[in-house]
C-alpha cells in the first residue's frame, strides 16, 4: 500500500490533476483502465497479473510476481513521491488477510464499529435476522403480472 505526499492538496483541481497524472502514467507502463471500475488498473502480460487500486491518495497494488511488484513499485516511487507502507492489513475498512490461496477480505471491525454505534454489541447473533415466530403464507396462485 503507498500513500501520496500532499504535493497537491490545496488546489481546486487537485484531486482531478492527480488521477489524471497516474492514469496517464499507469497506462504508459502498461496497465489497462477497468471498464467497470475507474479506480482500477489492471497489468497482464499472460503469466501474470497485478491490480492497482486507487482511492483519493491511497494506492493498494498486488500481483501474482513478487519481483514484479518490486518492480513496480520502484518504477511508482520514481514518478512520484510515494511513501510504501508495505503489507496492506486494513484498506477502506477492509481487513485483508494474506493466506495461502492468496488474500482473504473482511469486514469484522467495521461491523463490530457499527454495532457498538449502535449499542448492540450483547446481542445474539443469528445466521438470517428473520422473524421465527411469523408464518409467512405464499399465495396459491401466481401473480397475473409479475412486473
Amino acid at each position: 500500500m503507498c500513500r501520496l505526499h500532499k504535493s497537491l492538496y490545496g488546489l481546486k483541481q487537485a484531486p482531478r490533476a492527480w488521477y489524471t497524472r497516474l492514469s496517464d502514467f499507469l497506462l504508459s507502463i502498461g496497465f489497462r483502465a477497468s471498464k467497470v471500475d475507474a479506480s482500477l488498473f489492471i497489468l497482464s502480460d499472460g503469466t501474470n497479473i497485478f491490480y492497482l487500486l486507487v482511492y483519493v491518495d491511497d494506492i493498494l497494488l498486488t500481483g501474482s510476481n513478487s519481483a514484479m511488484l518490486d518492480h513496480l513499485i520502484q518504477l511508482l516511487i520514481s514518478e512520484f513521491k510515494l511513501r510504501d507502507l508495505g503489507v496492506v492489513h486494513y484498506f477502506l475498512g477492509i481487513e485483508v488477510q494474506s493466506t495461502s490461496m492468496g488474500l482473504m477480505l473482511r469486514q469484522h471491525k467495521y461491523i463490530l464499529d457499527i454495532l457498538t454505534r449502535a449499542g448492540m454489541t450483547s446481542c445474539k447473533p443469528v445466521d438470517t435476522p428473520v422473524s421465527h415466530s411469523k408464518v409467512i403464507l405464499l399465495p396459491d396462485h401466481s401473480f397475473s403480472d409479475p412486473t
